[in-house]
């Protein structure tokens, strides 16, 4: 059941919006791989053009690949290699997958960007970062068929063996399981500045706010 104030519309984003009032707030999520290049530029610049002066945009994106520090995840191991493989995939496809590299620039004329690591799986001893890994470890075990079938089957990979999709699919799941792999990946939130605030990204003009430096 619907809440009351809760309408839902299918359109096409990347067409002239035709919402009669603009927003104070727009949440985009996990559209990682919708779009090419050119599309992201124009949905950013769309929502842009759509929200009330002094609104918001908030994005949330994940990185596909994982990663280790203290190199704990093995870089033969199949975990290591899923999100090069998926990368590959989405190349192949003209819809990267790679939208941590891409999404600072497309929006830097319109906000800033937050980037915080997410553990994957139960390791951290921070009791918040140890209920978010866990979280984040069941998104991924149960969501990983549903997100990785089609690419691999329709876009071939470059690793030999890949079309085995299911027992590829099932080493990964597993290794995920594995506490010793002290892995994460990079969840980045962006937003647009709120009235006049403009954000310079010259590394050697601005320093890391407290919360976006590296835990």
């Amino acid at each position: 059941m619907d809440a009351p104030n809760c309408i839902f519309e299918v359109d096409d984003l990347l067409q002239e919006w035709t919402w009669n009032e603009p927003f104070d707030y727009i949440f985009i999520r996990h559209l990682i791989g919708s779009f090419d290049k050119e599309g992201w530029e124009t949905l950013y610049r769309q929502c842009y053009e759509n929200l009330e002066p002094g609104g918001w945009i908030e994005q949330l994106e994940f990185d596909i690949r994982v990663h280790s520090d203290d190199k704990s995840l093995p870089p033969d191991s199949e975990l290591a290699s899923w999100g090069e493989n998926f990368i590959g995939c989405g190349d192949r496809a003209q819809r990267s997958l790679a939208v941590q590299e891409t999404t600072r620039a497309s929006i830097e004329k319109a906000g800033f960007v937050d980037v915080h690591e997410v553990p994957m799986g139960a390791w951290p001893r921070d009791k918040v970062l140890k209920e978010i890994g866990q979280l984040n470890h069941h998104h991924w075990a149960t969501d990983m068929k549903g997100c990785s079938m089609w690419l691999p089957t329709k876009f071939v990979c470059r690793r030999p063996g890949f079309l085995g999709g299911k027992v590829y699919m099932t080493k990964v799941r597993n290794e995920l399981k594995n506490h010793h792999y002290h892995i994460y990946e990079f969840g980045k939130v962006s937003c647009p500045p709120q009235n006049n605030y403009i954000v310079n990204w010259s590394t050697a003009d601005v320093k890391p706010r407290e919360d976006e430096v590296k835990r």
